[in-house]
Order: C-alpha cells, then structure tokens, then sequence
C-alpha cells in the first residue's frame, strides 16, 4: 500500500508557519517513514507537517490496528475503561436519549452502553468496513462511511461521543462544527482526547504514547481544546481522567524499552515488567495523583453547544 505525504496548513487558524517540534518513526505498527510534528508559529498548535493524505488511510491503518479488533469476552465483566465511560455519561445524562458513537469501531462501547444503560437509543459511524462489519454483526445500527457522508437527521441527538477520535482528523473544527449541528439544543459532545500536557507526555517526550506517529494528526493540550471548543461553538461541561489511567505511562515505557534497549532478553523482560502488578503498585500513587489533578494521558471531557 502506498504512502503519500502532504503539507497542510494549521487545523486551528490556517497559518502555514511553523516551527519542528520532533520527527519519529511509527512506533507501534512499523509504518516505514519518519514522521514529523511541527507547532504553529501564529496560535501554537501542534500537528503533523506533512501528514498522510486521505488516500494513505489503508497503509497508515493496517490490519491489525488495535481500535478495530473485536475482543469478544470470556467474562460478562466489562472492561474498567468501557465501565468508567458508561458512568461519566450517566452522571451527565442520567435521562437518556438518542446517543451517536462517531469511530464507534467494532461497536465496543455501544455494546457497554446498552448492557448498562437501557435507557439510550444507539446509533454508530465507522469508517472501516471490517469494524463496521462487526459492530453489525453484533446487533448494532452502524454506517459504515465517514461522518460527512452518514445519514443522519439535523439536531436529532441527545449526545454525540468521539473517544479518541478527533486528533486522528484532518479538520477537526470542521468535525465538531457538523456535530453542533446534529445535536439537540440541550445535547452533548463527549470526547476522549491526548493530552499534550499530560504529566505522561512530559517524562517519556519523544516516546509518549500519545504521539501515535502516523496516525495522530494533532495534538491538544487544555488551550488548544479550548480554542477548538470554542471555534465550533462548544463550551465545556464536564472532564475527568477516565480511559487508561495508568496506560499512557505504562505503555510509555515500553515505547522507550523498545527503543533504548538492545539485548532481545533484557528487552523482553523490560517489556513484560509494564504489565506486571508489581509495577501498577509501585505507579500507583503517581497514577492516583495524576487521577485527581486530571493529567493522565487522556481527558475525558463532555461539551454543550455554546449559548
């Protein structure tokens, strides 16, 4: 599959200057290429510079790309993540409604969600054919297409959910401003997003997972997010450090190991030690205390369109 790169302007204000932030290669899938990530000289937003073009999506995503795995369960205990983000939309919304799950994927967490919470009426979009493919065959309503080309009824939806979505768009402002439309007057936008200012993101640099080199076009940290907020005519609500709290540094780690470490057993090792329980006991009080001051690698955050 073919791999072709674009120069882009700024996703946030359309500037073209830009200042080079770091270059790396795709650290989880083996994309060949080196990748760069650029900060905007004129609002300070950083994204990839040049990025793939939307014919590269095949080679940029492949196969085994984790999001679109189904991952059927032995065990009628959901994951604490889908279980955790099953319950922010409780608190926010414990009324229900029609609910769009938008790169629902396989369908995981409309499949939680109606397990847990009746009450919603669920609908998805998905881009990928084999994830859609699934989430269909698990029951559930999915487009297979891209937001832009769904059918879907203007100010119909009571919540609108993009988990870890909108740094992998080439416009995200132009995303959330087609969401403001679809969602009701009273209804809400739910985002799991990276953080760029994650306490995470500034021990690992260049080995972060978050970086997700090629297939993260942007970046956020809280001001970016608020510009982009605030540019389609959203406010923010509601956040908390939700979806894999200890992951982002655990998963960190390993990027380094990877990386740093020669020895193929002495990497082997280093790399089974991030998914030991002595190593989730001996992060927890960093983990806890990047919980309570919501700095985890990603924030959860629910918007309400803007008065």
């Amino acid at each position: 599959m073919t791999l072709t790169m674009e120069l882009v302007a700024c996703p946030l204000c359309g500037s073209t200057t830009a200042d080079h932030i770091l270059t790396g290669p795709d650290r989880v899938h083996a994309v060949a290429g080196q990748f760069t990530v650029v900060r905007c000289r004129t609002c300070r937003f950083v994204y990839q510079n040049p990025r793939p073009s939307a014919a590269s999506f095949a080679a940029i995503y492949p196969t085994e790309y984790g999001p679109y795995q189904s991952t059927p369960s032995t065990t009628h205990r959901l994951h604490p993540d889908l279980a955790m983000a099953c319950s922010f939309v409780d608190r926010m919304q414990p009324q229900g409604g029609q609910l769009l799950d938008v790169g629902c994927g396989p369908g995981h967490f409309l499949k939680a969600l109606q397990q847990t919470q009746p009450q919603w009426q669920l609908a998805g979009v998905e881009p990928d054919t084999r994830a859609a493919a699934q989430a269909q065959t698990n029951g559930l309503m999915v487009q297979n297409c891209t937001i832009e080309t769904a059918t879907l009824d203007n100010a119909s939806w009571d919540a609108i959910t993009l988990w870890n979505v909108i740094e992998h768009l080439a416009d995200p402002v132009g995303m959330l401003q087609r969401i403001r439309t679809l969602l009701r007057p009273q209804g809400l936008l739910y985002m799991a997003v990276p953080m760029l200012d994650s306490w995470d993101a500034r021990i690992f640099g260049k080995y972060w997972t978050g970086w997700e080199l090629p297939r993260h076009f942007s970046a956020f940290d809280r001001a970016s997010l608020a510009r982009l907020l605030h540019s389609s005519g959203f406010q923010m609500v509601g956040s908390a450090c939700i979806n894999g709290r200890s992951y982002g540094w655990t998963a960190s780690l390993r990027l380094l190991i990877q990386d740093r470490i020669r020895s193929y057993p002495l990497r082997r090792l280093g790399e089974a030690l991030t998914y030991s329980r002595p190593l989730a006991l001996a992060i927890s009080p960093y983990t806890a205390l990047a919980v309570a001051r919501k700095r985890c690698t990603v924030l959860t955050i629910a918007a309400r369109i803007a008065p």
